[in-house]
């Protein structure tokens, strides 16, 4: 907290010196203008006329188009904020303001593109170069969208969505259809500042992606579509995310940044580049966000509100020239979140209990009336009707903690080769306690309570702090050794490297976890041993108990790669990549389960396990671009992609490991820049992917393992679709974006599991086998289409006021599955649409203050994000629901040289 203050005072006095400077050089001239003038022009208002036509023709210059004498001149500076909140295919160039009254043409529309520089291919190269679709988000444009974690990124990206079965703060990416489940590695990797996420508990929604408090003091966000591995560290199926964080200045700037929102929200950050020498500079960032939930917890018990935010994140970094051919980046990063996490929330009840699964045929007969009893009670305790929920765990929380360090030595051996050696560590350790599906049912038969005790409730489902370990506790530490350069005169550019990634526990993980049995929650936090659970079981212990669980994951990944590219002349390339990755995956789990007859405990049983996971595959690409003219280029490429094969330890023996899973991508595509009557860009893509070994999801309930899932390789299945971005400039001060994607998923083919399912989990475990698609059915996490909107406009106010800038984007997510159509008929989830507007009133009367006021959802669409698919199998539904309207402003100070 020493450091958090040390920011703080250090971007507040920056910003109180640059804004008295800004006002007293505005006093002074103010007080210059005033002097009284003679007939004759003195040498100071000679002088300042001089200064004034110099500043027009070294500015004419600049645009090459302007006469310095040319009258109905304009001094409108090029508006620098608007920016498209989604298809940041073009920035603007910023002009200083004119300081007088001279003013000088307007600039063609084109001057204003320009150039979006990425590392999509792991150097620095222009948006339009790259044969790849990529979205790019600066960070006016995170800030201007109020994006804060990763389901607020998917909302403004095509192709992209989240699964946010266990809260946002868990929630992890899908691009494309390719979708992380639990229990599965990452299809979609996170990298910070170039070093992928760490990893967590194989079995626990934890790692591998955009937690709270990475997106912040960010230069831009970009988001890769299609299989990476030729470049990246990871080998993954659906895509990458760069998280690019500011690096240290040359000079001494920064900003002080503090909003508020509805909902108690309040949100505090700040950053400072200071610059100890020429060859060595740091900057150090902080983001502190707390918000309440605005899930209302008609229980009261734990909290009232869910899904709160509360989080601190800091970030230093130090950039040192060690010689003109040596540099040394180095970025240490701290994250402490502590929300009240997320519950599923019951919203329909089953009366067919006959369509429930025959073996829980008597829970579901037991369970028919309680369900709607809650139903009636949400009803009746409830204030926001939607956003009412049960939860009655004592103390719900998502806790993440994450250091991470990261130091990247960049060696320039030659003006055409360069060796980079990236080397990183990181620790990562949550908590969970969360109510999965909030339920709180009591046992009855024709309305007679068969708990004797009142103060246990049935629990279909529901997880719990372990009193002693944390859900994850993981230590990752990644090496990379890359080589690039250029060679027969920068006709062949190419790359090649080493990757090691292990992710080590550094103890116990776990927690209690109760399921189909009526418990005294507050009992769920002992041990078992020595603080008993007070548990109630009419079914005698056939399917419901108490599990108290342990893990150790360990990973080890290893690649190598390379990848090229032959200009072979100035319109035709060529690029070809190829990647060998070896993996393994080992774990050790003690599951103990108690179970009950009625009230009576049972002996607990134990099981121990220690599957392992070893793969290793090929992987290439093969690319072609053609430029037919400036501006304009089309592509064609073929990807074989690769995602690992791991271990499931909430599994049963015998489907507790699954193998990896490869695509097969073919995919073309057009960027062009254009600069007709209205200039700007056009960037689309057309791509199919063809599944095999497809990893799947499937639910079941054993004896030894309660409800669980596990994953298989059973499927075989097809994505296609169309995806582009555009961005027109309608005016010097009006532009607009429009982005979309169209997908087509199908799962194809899957094959029957529920014997080896049966013979792993007996044959309770063969007849509750519930997959998350059947044949036929669209594939998880996938839009069929997205449609994004934005528009930026500045509005004509005097030039002396400062800037004020109008933004709007509207987002329409068209309907995703969430769970298999044999389900249920909730397993589709609906269409939504989002509106998000801002207000930004930037560089206060020519200071440096800021004042943004802006609305996320401000239509207050209700919408929901997740169903448990729980319908036909246990008698009710359950769901997760997006985020309410979120009013706010925030007002920053710049100082220095801020962009």
């Amino acid at each position: 907290m020493k450091l958090v203050r040390f920011v703080a005072v250090m971007a507040t006095v920056g910003c109180l010196i640059q804004t008295a400077t800004i006002f007293a050089q505005t006093a002074e001239q103010s007080a210059a203008s005033q002097t009284p003038s003679a007939d004759t022009p003195s040498d100071q208002s000679l002088s300042t006329n001089k200064d004034t036509v110099t500043q027009v023709d070294e500015l004419a210059s600049i645009l090459g188009s302007v006469d310095a004498s040319s009258p109905a001149i304009d001094t409108a500076a090029p508006p620098a904020a608007l920016k498209p909140t989604q298809s940041p295919s073009v920035n603007f160039v910023p002009e200083k303001e004119n300081p007088d009254s001279t003013t000088i043409a307007k600039p063609r529309a084109k001057s204003m593109l320009e150039e979006i520089v990425v590392t999509a291919q792991r150097r620095e190269q222009s948006l339009q170069d790259v044969p790849m679709s990529i979205t790019v988000l600066d960070a006016k444009q995170i800030a201007n969208a109020n994006i804060t974690n990763a389901s607020d990124l998917a909302a403004y990206t095509p192709s992209m969505s989240t699964n946010q079965r266990f809260g946002a703060d868990n929630a992890t990416f899908s691009i494309r259809g390719f979708t992380q489940e639990l229990r599965t590695t990452s299809s979609v990797a996170t990298y910070m500042a170039e070093v992928v996420a760490p990893r967590g508990q194989s079995s626990q929604p934890s790692g591998d992606g955009a937690g709270p408090g990475s997106l912040f003091d960010l230069a831009n966000v970009q988001v890769l579509k299609g299989p990476q591995g030729t470049l990246f560290g990871r080998n993954t199926t659906g895509g990458a995310v760069l998280l690019t964080p500011n690096k240290p200045k040359d000079e001494f700037e920064g900003y002080v940044e503090v909003s508020g929102s509805e909902r108690n929200g309040m949100r505090t950050q700040g950053a400072v580049s200071l610059p100890v020498s020429e060859t060595l500079k740091f900057r150090i960032a902080i983001d502190k966000n707390k918000r309440d939930g605005y899930i209302n917890n008609v229980t009261k018990i734990g909290t009232d509100k869910l899904a709160s935010v509360d989080y601190t994140s800091v970030r230093l970094s130090s950039v040192w020239d060690i010689a003109d051919e040596v540099n040394n980046y180095t970025v240490a990063s701290y994250i402490n979140s502590n929300s009240t996490g997320s519950s599923g929330q019951l919203f329909a009840c089953n009366p067919n209990t006959v369509g429930v699964k025959l073996f829980l045929l008597f829970s579901g007969l037991l369970q028919a009336q309680p369900c709607q009893a809650q139903l009636n009670r949400q009803a009746a305790a409830g204030k926001k009707g939607f956003y009412d929920n049960v939860s009655t765990i004592p103390d719900p929380m998502t806790a993440i903690k994450e250091k991470r360090l990261i130091n990247t030595l960049t060696w320039n051996l030659t003006e055409d080769i360069t060796l980079k050696n990236i080397l990183a560590y990181a620790h990562l350790n949550t908590k969970n306690g969360t109510d999965i599906f909030g339920t709180q049912f009591t046992y009855s038969l024709a309305g007679l309570p068969l708990d004797p005790d009142s103060n246990r409730e049935f629990k279909t489902g529901v997880s719990v702090l372990n009193p002693t370990e944390p859900v994850t506790s993981q230590a990752s530490y990644v090496g990379e050794l890359q080589l690039q350069g250029q060679s027969f005169d920068d006709a062949l550019q190419w790359q090649g490297g080493v990757y090691y990634e292990t992710s080590r526990p550094d103890g116990y993980s776990g927690n209690n976890s109760a399921g189909l049995v009526s418990c005294n929650m507050a009992s769920l936090l002992g041990d078992g041993v020595i603080k008993k659970f007070d548990c109630y079981d009419p079914l005698e212990g056939v399917v419901g108990g108490v599990l108290v669980q342990h893990y150790k994951t360990t990973y080890l990944n290893r690649a190598v790669y390379s990848q090229a590219t032959w200009h072979i002349n100035e319109q035709f390339s060529v690029t070809g990549g190829l990647r060998y990755t070896w993996d393994r995956t080992e774990g050790y789990g003690i599951k103990t389960r108690y179970g009950w007859a009625f009230g009576f405990a049972q002996a607990p049983t134990t099981q121990i396990t220690t599957p392992k996971a070893v793969s290793k595959a090929p992987t290439g690409l093969l690319e072609v671009d053609y430029k037919p003219f400036d501006g304009t280029m089309v592509y064609g490429k073929y990807v074989r992609g690769y995602r690992q094969g791991s271990v499931i330890l909430a599994s049963d023996p015998g489907i507790d490991t699954f193998k990896p899973e490869k695509v097969d991508t073919y995919e073309i595509g057009l960027k062009t820049e254009f600069d007709w009557m209205i200039p700007g860009r056009i960037n689309l893509a057309a791509f199919t992917n063809d599944f095999s070994n497809q990893q799947l999801q499937l639910g079941y309930v054993s004896p030894t393992s309660l409800q669980t899932t596990t994953i298989v390789n059973a499927g075989k299945s097809r994505i296609r679709g169309v995806e582009g971005d555009a961005y027109f400039q309608i005016l010097e001060s009006l532009t607009l974006g429009f982005s979309f994607s169209l997908l087509d998923t199908k799962l194809l083919k899957q094959e029957d599991q529920t014997a080896r399912v049966g013979a792993a989990g007996g044959p309770i475990a063969q007849i509750s086998v519930v997959p998350i698609a059947d044949v036929g059915d669209e594939l998880p996490y996938a839009p069929k289409q997205t449609y994004v909107t934005n528009l930026t406009w500045r509005l004509p106010v005097p030039e002396k006021l400062g800037n004020v800038d109008f933004g709007a984007t509207y987002s329409a997510i068209g309907q995703q599955r969430s769970a298999a159509s044999s389900s249920g008929p909730f397993g589709l989830l609906d269409s939504f649409n989002l509106l998000n507007l801002n207000l930004a009133w930037n560089n206060i009367f020519n200071t440096s203050l800021d004042v943004v006021v802006f609305g996320t959802n401000v239509l207050g669409e209700k919408y929901t994000t997740y169903t448990s698919g729980t319908y036909n199998l246990l008698g009710f539904e359950t769901r997760s629901v997006g985020s309410p309207r979120l009013i706010g402003a925030r007002l920053r100070c710049n100082f220095g040289n801020v962009d």
